[in-house]
């Protein structure tokens, strides 16, 4: 090697993406019931990565559907605790539905509609407001938000006028063991 020449430190970057994800069958999507809230009634979806799951969470994109006719507002919320009433969600899959027996999330999709109470922990990061009849659909964050073991990434949906509000959360995710 000449003398001129020095050793130079390169920088090795692994790159995840939602379709490599896809493909291992780490990707997975989850929806809500349908959420009625309004009239002093807020309503909530979440993604729960329980303390034991040996696994990080990387989100990716979020939709919220309002079926109303009235405008309300999304709260997106990082390691909220779930409200009491909250059930887990039936409609979560595996993006590839090309892997048999289909995988299985670690993280738990929840959601709750009709409470009162206040969201208590966590952070309220950003909102969004969500028109009548229509869908807004987050930007991909690739990953960018991570959430550890005991962590949640969720959004409180909270009316702006007294009518009652039909609405549904989608959720998008993948999962890499520790």
């Amino acid at each position: 090697m000449p003398k001129e020449m020095s050793k130079q430190l390169i920088e090795v970057v692994n790159i995840t993406s939602p379709a490599l994800n896809s493909r291992l069958g780490r990707y997975f999507i989850g929806q809500t019931g349908l959420l009625n809230f309004g009239n002093g009634y807020n309503a909530w979806g979440g993604i729960i990565n329980p303390i034991d799951s040996g696994v990080n969470l990387y989100f990716d994109i979020f939709t919220i559907t309002n079926f109303s006719t009235q405008s309300f507002m999304g709260e997106i919320w990082l390691n909220a605790s779930s409200p009491k009433n909250a059930v887990i969600s039936s409609t979560v899959t595996p993006s590839n539905q090309g892997i048999s027996p289909p995988p299985i999330p670690k993280a738990v999709m929840k959601y709750a509609d009709y409470f009162t109470e206040p969201m208590t922990g966590g952070v309220n990061i950003f909102g969004r407001i969500v028109a009548p009849n229509s869908t807004l659909v987050s930007d991909s964050h690739n990953g960018s938000i991570i959430i550890g073991p005991g962590g949640s990434f969720s959004i409180l949906l909270r009316p702006l006028v007294s009518q009652y509000i039909k609405g549904t959360i989608v959720l998008t995710w993948w999962e890499e063991a520790l």
